[in-house]
């Protein structure tokens, strides 16, 4: 039975226990996401049978950018925003809904795509309205897919790790044993990462704690594979890529 105490092996994000329209039971989860009118994006979880979950947004980002004034009722729109989310595994239905169809057993992974694929749109309609693309929340955007890892590893944010300098470093997330940062494809990211984890790795907690940089590649990835190859000599180190590559 879906129940937001569930919900917290998806997504530490707000939850809300909804019905659908035929009175499947359901969860209403909001994202530190948003649209260009800064309206916020939101997920809808329904149950549909067999094990299986639907993953809607249930119109609203449709919605919101039309009221915003694109015209995605014309074809050649409707057919971009299809492209951009199909890579996730999700479909632009008729009626103006994102949705993805998943084993209740993989929601966790798929949960994760999903916002991915609303990110995506929402990106795609600021460069329609001509407005300067922001940066996502790295840590918010990747929180789903370390979690998706293994559900039932309890995730937490700002873990504090101390190091032989008897310093506290603050890592963006502890999952188990992990204590991870996301980072940028920079120099001024990659040393601060490898003093912030050799320190660590020296220190009273070497034993406790396993460091993992995971850097984002996906607008620079020459860069970020330079500074992977650089991490990579002292800690366990990822591309961000690598990180929401799908699973199943």
């Amino acid at each position: 039975m879906l129940s937001c105490e569930w919900a917290q092996t998806l997504t530490r994000y707000d939850c809300k226990p909804v019905r659908g329209i035929r009175g499947e039971l359901g969860l209403r989860i909001g994202t530190p996401f948003s649209l260009p009118d800064d309206a916020a994006i939101t997920l809808y979880i329904i149950e549909a049978g067999d094990g299986h979950l639907v993953i809607s947004d249930n119109g609203d980002t449709f919605a919101h950018l039309s009221a915003l004034g694109l015209d995605l009722n014309h074809h050649s729109k409707s057919r971009v925003l299809r492209d951009i989310v199909k890579a996730q595994g999700v479909t632009l239905g008729d009626e103006g809904d994102f949705k993805l169809l998943t084993q209740k057993k993989n929601a966790p992974w798929n949960f994760a795509r999903s916002i991915t694929a609303l990110l995506a749109v929402a990106q795609w309609a600021r460069e329609q309205m001509s407005e300067a693309p922001i940066g996502h929340d790295l840590i918010a955007e990747a929180e789903p897919y370390i979690l998706a890892r293994n559900p039932t590893v309890q995730i937490k944010r700002r873990v504090h790790v101390r190091g032989a300098s008897m310093v506290d470093h603050i890592f963006d997330f502890g999952h188990g044993s992990d204590v991870i940062d996301i980072i940028s494809p920079s120099p001024q990211a990659t040393g601060g990462a490898m003093r912030k984890v050799g320190d660590v790795l020296n220190g009273p907690f070497a034993d406790t704690y396993l460091p993992l940089i995971i850097v984002d590649d996906r607008t620079e990835p020459r860069k970020a594979e330079n500074e992977i190859g650089i991490l990579a000599s002292l800690v366990r180190t990822q591309s961000f890529s690598s990180l929401v590559m799908p699973r199943h």
